[in-house]
């Protein structure tokens, strides 16, 4: 029920904006994503109240949910051919009202929009789309993926990488935007709650013990390189750590490996992948649907992507949010970045 309310009052709240803003003026307020998230977190919360909800009960309901969708809140009309590269998102009526809804869920949540300065350059939103030629990008732009959390070479929020203090968290969601999907593409979500009911309690004391070694994802190498001259990896890691909010993950099948090859943890990790396979919910992203992945509590990954390359392909939005109220200014880019990009 949650859902529906919350995709009622941000349907309203991107309504209103694009109607009463001009286009030149929209792509303006786009580019201070904290204040326009703000504004529209306003009005999210007007809209609640005048369909009789409590925002905060809406709010702490969907802030303990493992994933949720919003479904049909603004209208993707009028698009152009779908890009063929992550970046740019272009400024047209429907995206920029798909970036509002992602801003205004996020602001509802009391979490900020942010990007990492090491993957697509910082971009605050990237296209998910099938890319052209040939190469590891557009392999991995068209095959299915299994389930991970992302940015999982950074910490957990609250904690602290133990080589580099800089290094920013990871984020606590990862945010979808429904453009384009001919062939219903799914999202896979696996819940970690479901998840951990398929291991032994062997296996889950293996993966929280510090001794997996995990590193960057592939979309982050190159700027990694080019900021830390070297690709980051945290050593002797908890895949599974206990949180107040219950127990939290970061994985994923092709970065994390135990940092002793073998034995329990190596059996523990196995059983991780084998349970991720049984419990997958698919989830269809819709044009004009937002669906929002905790970060924390669950796994994501998708299936096969075929169909043509720009045209009419399937394209996605995403972009990721982070509770940035105890974040030091450090972990930040600040100088020549907006302070939505984080470092590295």
């Amino acid at each position: 029920m949650q859902e529906l309310d919350l995709a009622a009052a941000v349907q309203s709240a991107v309504g209103a904006w694009m109607q009463g803003t001009p286009q030149d003026e929209r792509i303006v307020d786009m580019a201070d994503p904290v204040k326009l998230s703000a504004k529209l977190t306003e009005d999210v919360e007007r809209a609640l109240v005048k369909m009789d909800k409590d925002p905060k009960v809406t709010r702490q309901v969907l802030m303990r949910a493992p994933f949720f969708q919003l479904k049909g809140v603004f209208i993707p009309a009028n698009l152009p051919n779908t890009p063929e590269w992550f970046t740019p998102v272009p400024d047209v009526d429907s995206t920029l009202a798909g970036r509002a809804a992602a801003l205004a869920t996020h602001g509802f949540l009391g979490k900020e929009t942010v990007s990492y300065g090491s993957e697509s350059d910082g971009a605050l939103f990237v296209n998910l789309v099938r890319i052209d030629g040939s190469g590891k990008y557009a392999d991995k732009s068209t095959g299915s993926m299994r389930g991970h959390t992302d940015a999982v070479s950074f910490p957990f929020n609250g904690e602290v990488d133990a080589i580099d203090p800089r290094i920013a968290p990871s984020p606590d969601l990862v945010t979808l935007v429904g453009l384009r999907n001919p062939g219903a593409v799914p999202t896979t979500v696996m819940v970690l709650e479901d998840v951990l009911g398929e291991l032994t309690p062997e296996h889950v004391a293996e993966l929280k013990k510090e001794q997996f070694t995990i590193e960057s994802q592939f979309t982050f190498w190159e700027g990694m390189r080019e900021i830390l001259g070297h690709i980051h990896t945290a050593i002797d890691e908890p895949v599974l750590k206990d949180a107040p909010a219950g127990t939290i993950v970061r994985y994923s099948h092709s970065s994390v490996k135990p940092t002793v090859l073998g034995g329990a943890a190596k059996a523990a990790s196995d059983s991780l992948e084998l349970a991720c396979n049984k419990v997958v919910v698919s989830v269809v992203v819709e044009p004009g649907d937002v669906l929002v992945v905790s970060n924390r509590l669950c796994l994501h990954g998708r299936g096969f992507v075929g169909g043509e390359i720009g045209g009419h392909a399937r394209w996605l939005l995403r972009t990721y949010a982070l509770d940035t109220s105890s974040l030091d200014a450090n972990r930040r880019h600040l100088g020549d970045r907006p302070a939505y990009v984080l470092y590295p």
